[in-house]
Formats: C-alpha cells, sequence, structure tokens
C-alpha cells in the first residue's frame, strides 16, 4: 500500500510539473515562426514597407482658397494639408493600409493545421496523446498572436511615422494618440482576428482547398476595401447605414464617416497660417464611435465560432485511434 501510495504521488507530482498541452503547442509554432529568417525579413520588409506608405499618403488632401485683398488689386491663393496620421486622414488612408495586412495574414495563419497535412506528418502528429482540443487552438492562437503582432507594427508605423513627420515638417500635426488608437481598435483589431480566423477555419476544414481559401479572402477584401468604395466616393448618395455599420474592411465605414470631416473653408480666413489651423481643428476631431465600432468588434468575436467549430469538426484519423 506505501508503494502505491508513493507511485501515485509521484504520477501526480509529474503531472502537476507537466506544461499544459495548449501552452506546448503554441511554443512549438512561437519556435517554428522565431527560427524562420523569412518571417523576420517579411516582418522587416512589411513594417519597412508601413513605413513608406505613412510618409507617401501623409497628406492625402490638400486645400486650397482664394482670397482677394481690398484696394491690393490682386487675388492671392492659399493652400493647406490634411495630415495623414489624423483621424480624418486615416478614414482616407487606413482602408488602403489595412489591405497591406489583409494580404499576408492567410499565409501566416490559414496553414495551421494544413501544414501538416501537406507535410505527410499529419497522422503521426495524431499517434500522439496531445489532445485535438490543443493541436487546433494552439496553432491558431499562435498564428493569431503572430498576427496581432503585425497589426501592432501598423500602429506603430502610423505613430512613428506620424511624430517623424510633426518634426520635419511645418504645421504638420502630431497625431492624436487616443484617435490613433480608437480607430486601430475598431478598425485594425477586427480584421486581423476575422481574416485569421476565417482562413484558419476554412483552411482546417478544407485542406486540400487552403489555397483557394487564400485567394478568395485577399480578392474579396480588396473588392470590399478598395474597388466597390471608389465606385460609391463619386455619388451623391451615402451607402446604407447598415453597411457603413458591419464593413468589415472599414471601407465603406469610412466613406460614410468622412462628411463629418468635410472641410467648408471659412470665407474670413486671410493666411495660410489661419488657413491649416481651421482644417486641423476639422481632421482631429473624435470619431463618431456610434453605429460601426461595436458591430466590427462583434464581427471579430464571432469569428472566433469559426474556430470554435473547426475544432469540434476536426477528428483523427480512424485507424490510428485506438
Amino acid at each position: 500500500m506505501n508503494i502505491t501510495a508513493l507511485t501515485g504521488t509521484g504520477q501526480q507530482t509529474r503531472a502537476i510539473g507537466r506544461p499544459s498541452p495548449l501552452l506546448s503547442v503554441m511554443v512549438w509554432e512561437f519556435r517554428r515562426f522565431l527560427a524562420s529568417r523569412l518571417f523576420w525579413l517579411q516582418a522587416l520588409g512589411f513594417f519597412g514597407f508601413l513605413l513608406l506608405m505613412t510618409w507617401a499618403l501623409h497628406a492625402p488632401d490638400q486645400f486650397s482658397v482664394g482670397v482677394s485683398r481690398i484696394g491690393g488689386g490682386s487675388d492671392e491663393s492659399l493652400s493647406g494639408f490634411i495630415a495623414g496620421t489624423s483621424a480624418g486622414g486615416l478614414l482616407r488612408t487606413l482602408p488602403t493600409v489595412l489591405v497591406m495586412l489583409v494580404l499576408l495574414l492567410p499565409f501566416l495563419t490559414a496553414d495551421g493545421v494544413t501544414r501538416d497535412v501537406h507535410r505527410r506528418t499529419h497522422e503521426l502528429l495524431m499517434t500522439t496523446a496531445l489532445p485535438t482540443w490543443a493541436y487546433v487552438w494552439g496553432r491558431y492562437l499562435a498564428g493569431l498572436v503572430m498576427s496581432l503582432g503585425l497589426a501592432l507594427l501598423l500602429l506603430a508605423s502610423i505613430l512613428g511615422m506620424g511624430g517623424l513627420l510633426h518634426l520635419t515638417i511645418t504645421d504638420y500635426p502630431a497625431p492624436e494618440i487616443g484617435n490613433v488608437l480608437l480607430l486601430w481598435v475598431g478598425m485594425v483589431l477586427p480584421a486581423t482576428i476575422l481574416v485569421s480566423s476565417f482562413g484558419f477555419a476554412l483552411s482546417t476544414l478544407l485542406p486540400r482547398l487552403s489555397t483557394l481559401v487564400k485567394v478568395v479572402i485577399m480578392v474579396t477584401w480588396i473588392v470590399g476595401a478598395l474597388v466597390i468604395p471608389l465606385g460609391l466616393g463619386g455619388n451623391t448618395t451615402p451607402p446604407p447605414a447598415w453597411y457603413v455599420n458591419w464593413d468589415p474592411t472599414s471601407g465603406i465605414t469610412a466613406l460614410g464617416l468622412l462628411p463629418s470631416y468635410a472641410i467648408h473653408l471659412n470665407p474670413t480666413i486671410t493666411n495660410e497660417a489661419q488657413l491649416q489651423q481651421f482644417i486641423l481643428s476639422v481632421e482631429n476631431k473624435m470619431p463618431d464611435l456610434a453605429g460601426w465600432f461595436a458591430p466590427h468588434l462583434l464581427l471579430a468575436g464571432l469569428s472566433l465560432g469559426l474556430v470554435l467549430a473547426a475544432a469540434l469538426a476536426f477528428r483523427r484519423p480512424r485507424d490510428v485511434l485506438h
């Protein structure tokens, strides 16, 4: 009896010291990512490209106004610009920049499970004592964490390049951190979770169609974020409220919010400093969160249900079950 008790105690001790299977899978995935030189080059190149895009789009719109000098007999033209890293500027540029992030996410997350199928290591892994739920959720969460890291690089590029432009360009305002964070949380974060979840779930359920899943996600996002807003941009009729609120790409969402940032020039402005100050007061307004902010977060939450469905539907091969 004493021996049995000691054996039971030893087994309990080993069980307590054993790491969680979910954490073990995540650690394996993180090691794979971090050991890849290609991943680091892609992350570095992506960050550099984001900085370049933020710089190139730092003044998305220019405004000019003619001022008549009474008694001077001549007209003067004053010009100003909207800062791309202000709230009004980000609504004009963020959906375009977000496309660059979304184009990478399917390649980062979709193949979490299908990679093993393609490498023919799937059945070997399934013969281990690793729980199925830990295998699926661990692969997904590791990819999601890496995707959120890329989303943070996007945030860092906006704040970093915005601060640099503020120091080097006259009248360029420093980014309002609160406004930038609100738009990042409302537009970038839900899109990252949605695309990562959707791609992972469909590729896990349809491993032989994983390439098609990636292509469909990318094409659909480009159409929703760029093509449709471009077609609706010249229309005087605003897009439907439900479309503005529930558009996951934020292309139509930004289009619906932009009227509140319209620049109606004041005729009393007499110099460029006054003009730029007036534009600054409009472009740095707090974005209106009513209507669209909660639906975007809800879409991200619902996408987690797709991963749950994939985990429940995932089955080990029958011939390795004993």
